[in-house]
């Protein structure tokens, strides 16, 4: 009766209506200045400015298409495209059996295979942005929601997550951490077509959005954080599927689609960070290079202006002095709090740190910007202690299953703390930006955020959800947390956050760095290798694909090089990076190689020639960082260019940094020399521009070890001129 009312009040309505809108962010969006809804015979028609939505009605079909060309961008199958798990059956959408049209789309009653009816809503946000939203009959009974889609062999699929790609195997013992993270394969670049892609944050490459554009100009995101697998042709090399487990909340029992048209890749991340978030964009400082260690030794003091000091990090400064090596920031990595691993409590560890304002006051004197370490969890079980007081406020994640996650151990133990309940990410907050403030801290490395979190469905967070519907939730809500510890100790802005995990909304809060890289195997027991680089070379611009335009890497890899000619490239690599840190475990210094010689002249010159070089960049740097408020990344691929040059859809082991330099870097240990493409265009050697290349072409370069090959484009100012160097 309610369908054939429907179809009588409907039939020939022709409904064209202006309106405005905000995005999820609150930020106004570029509202469709017209949409329409036209109800024909055998489809719904829903049209903007720049988009047609068609809707097959039986059998039941969704279709998106360019609106001035009626270009094919991408259509679901034409069975069951939307589709839900019950049980073991896998029922999807028949047919539309009535549609109410709305002011900015339609909803559509729809029949699905198992005989029940569900519904599909289309929703205009912005002349390129659509929202379509699927709930399934019976939505509390599902245990799955998903969609395929049809894709011709040819469309490129980039983004989804910035690790290269799943390992089959978890490391024995250590269930959380996938194998090819310490032992990385040369396998992975740009192109995520023929993968299966879990979308469930595994440490330590971390960054995932359920987020994914095509070379055929759009984007296509799911919201939520419920764990999900993406076949990206695998299984049928002609069709895209994705399909994620439903929860306990009935926002987590549809699906909800956001289509987004360019075609422009910067287009697509403008819509894309328009709703989900404008990314985080630090202070001016934060893009000078970093200089930190793993793990500062206890107990071992040496003099700086007088006074004993932690032994590295007064050699990290006179080595500098001594060998004309900038001040930029420096990072105090873990532990150098108090307690189990640095948890317990928010004050310096003496120990480890003797006369530490000493120290400080030092260090800042001498024009360095300071930075510290922190994560989410809380230790110790003394009064005053972080861990004691959480668990007396009932602060603490779920543990019926795991107990005393990661560190219970004679020194105390060691919880995670439940961000899900609003007083304990307060509690947290308040007490690190007291911290912060008053020992003068303008940054946070924030780690972990996806190790040992209670995962299942029968571990309950504080706010009711269960752990397969916090497990990707856990970063968003603990970058907030200290996001908001930030503001509150430098409400003037005047601070970084650097995170190793990510997902969809916590580009807002923080940049991101490249988690543990491999400079050797196995954890740093095993032989050198050069994969860590070439993996940190495509993360860097995966993540462009995702709405994180600002990236690092420990540079040298977080694994210790046992080859020098990785830590060189490396730093070359980094000083054209979002980010430049350079630190890891082991030694990082070229005074102190752990490859002979151990004082390593021709190192320091090339540490010395590019920390120097990243300075002079800064002004270059900052001005390219405005545009990543839109989510264009600082490190771009080639493909951003020109989507259509095949040349350049896949090509990983070059990218442009900011909108003027081709960067090209090296990789492989031993390489003396490497081709350049040049896309369409002029391009003048960045060392030399009387050298002057018209693309599209081929050279062939040496590359000695201390040069890293850079081109600025066609007749961009040069950016040491931008510096006043030049």
């Amino acid at each position: 009766m309610l369908a054939r009312m429907w179809l009588r009040r409907m039939v020939s309505l022709f409904l064209l209506l202006s309106l405005g809108g905000c995005g999820d962010d609150g930020e106004p969006t570029s509202a469709p200045s017209a949409v329409t809804v036209r109800l024909e015979k055998e489809h719904v028609v829903v049209t903007s400015t720049a988009v047609q939505v068609i809707v097959r009605r039986q059998p039941f079909l969704l279709a998106f298409r360019e609106r001035s060309t009626g270009q094919l961008l991408t259509q679901t199958t034409s069975e069951s495209g939307f589709f839900y798990t019950r049980g073991d059956a896998s029922p999807g959408v028949r047919s539309v059996s009535a549609v109410e049209p709305r002011p900015t789309g339609a909803r559509m009653l729809v029949q699905t295979t198992e005989g029940k009816e569900g519904s599909v809503e289309v929703e205009f946000l912005t002349s390129r942005t659509v929202r379509v939203r699927f709930v399934p009959p019976e939505p509390a009974s599902t245990t799955g929601i998903g969609a395929r889609w049809q894709s011709p062999p040819d469309e490129r699929i980039y983004g989804l997550t910035e690790r290269l790609r799943d390992s089959p195997v978890l490391l024995p013992g250590i269930a959380d951490i996938p194998a090819e993270d310490t032992r990385p394969p040369e396998a992975g670049s740009l192109d995520r077509r023929g993968e299966q892609v879990e979308m469930f944050i595994r440490p330590t490459i971390a960054v995932y959005a359920p987020f994914y554009q095509s070379s055929r100009g759009y984007g296509l995101s799911v919201a939520g954080t419920m764990p999900g697998i993406y076949d990206l042709g695998a299984s049928d090399p002609e069709t895209l599927s994705f399909v994620f487990e439903t929860g306990t909340r009935p926002e987590n029992q549809q699906l909800a689609l956001h289509f987004f048209y360019g075609p422009e890749f910067a287009t697509v991340l403008d819509e894309y960070t328009r709703l989900t978030g404008r990314p985080n964009v630090p202070p001016d400082w934060a893009f000078l290079h970093w200089r930190w260690r793993d793990e500062l030794p206890a107990g071992a003091a040496a003099s700086l202006d007088g006074v004993a000091v932690n032994a590295a990090v007064a050699e990290d400064v006179l080595q500098y002095e001594q060998l004309g090596i900038p001040a930029g920031v420096y990072l105090l990595d873990r532990p150098v709090l108090q307690g189990n691993f640095g948890f317990a409590r928010f004050a310096w560890d003496e120990q480890r740190l003797p006369n530490v304002r000493h120290m400080l006051d030092a260090l800042r004197r001498r024009g360095y910007r300071l930075v510290t370490w922190s994560a989410a969890w809380v230790c110790g079980s003394k009064p005053g202690d972080n861990g004691y007081e959480a668990q007396q406020l009932g602060f603490i994640a779920p543990m019926r299953r795991t107990g005393t996650p990661f560190c219970d151990d004679v020194r105390g133990r060691s919880f995670i703390l439940d961000v899900t309940n609003p007083a304990a990410r307060s509690w947290f907050a308040q007490k690190l930006a007291a911290f912060l403030r008053n020992e003068g801290i303008h940054g946070i490395k924030l780690d972990r955020g996806e190790e040992h979190i209670p995962s299942e469905r029968d571990d309950i967070w504080a706010d009711g959800r269960n752990g397969r519907e916090v497990h990707n939730d856990y970063v968003v809500l603990q970058t907030r947390m200290h996001r908001e510890a930030l503001d509150l100790a430098w409400p003037n802005g005047d601070s970084v956050l650097i995170t190793r995990s990510g997902y969809t909304g916590s580009q807002s809060d923080s940049v991101v760095w490249a988690g543990d890289t491999a400079g050797s195997e196995n954890f740093g027991l095993g032989p050198g290798t050069d994969l860590g680089l070439r993996s940190a070379i495509i993360q860097q611009q995966r993540v462009a694909f995702l709405g994180f335009p600002i990236w690092g890497s420990d540079t040298g890899g977080y694994y210790q090089f046992k080859d020098r000619d990785v830590f060189a490239r490396w730093i070359e690599f980094s000083t054209f990076s979002g980010i430049m840190e350079i630190g890891g475990h082991g030694s990082h210094a070229p005074w102190d190689m752990p490859t002979e010689p151990r004082y390593d002249p021709e190192m320091i010159e090339i540490y010395r020639r590019y920390t120097r070089l990243r300075h002079e960049l800064v002004p270059y740097i900052v001005a390219a960082a405005r545009e990543a408020r839109s989510g264009m990344p600082l490190a771009r691929p080639l493909v951003f260019l020109d989507r259509d040059d095949p040349e350049l859809q896949d090509r990983w082991d070059q990218y442009l940094f900011g909108p003027d330099l081709l960067v090209a870097p090296v990789w492989r240990i031993g390489q003396r020399s490497r081709e350049v493409y040049f896309p369409r265009g002029r391009w003048r050697n960045f060392w030399d521009e009387r050298q002057v290349y018209e693309g599209p072409a081929r050279v062939t370069f040496p590359v000695p070890l201390d040069t890293i090959l850079v081109f600025v484009r066609g007749d961009a100012p040069h950016p040491l001129a931008r510096a006043g160097e030049r």
